[in-house]
């Protein structure tokens, strides 16, 4: 289970429950960040729209892991050559 921790936004608000560290090396990892966000907005334990900005944030970060491993993909290829 991860250890949780307040932490604070932009405004100085203190947002309890934050977790410290989300493993997001992977798209699978970034993937299940999304499940459980969806979920928790779905309990309405998160608010709408602070869950779609984190899903939004997820999605760059998802794109960013798919980008990172098509690099390392070329230049092994291109290695390879």
């Amino acid at each position: 289970m991860k250890e949780l921790a307040a932490s604070q936004d932009f405004s100085g608000e203190v947002l309890e429950g934050t977790p410290q560290k989300i493993n997001l090396k992977s798209a699978d990892d970034v993937r299940v960040e999304m499940a459980r966000v969806y979920r928790e907005m779905r309990g309405r334990t998160l608010n709408v729209n602070e869950g779609s900005k984190l899903v939004y944030v997820l999605s760059m970060i998802g794109k960013m892991v798919e980008l990172s491993a098509i690099e390392k993909r070329i230049e092994e290829l291109e290695r390879g050559l």
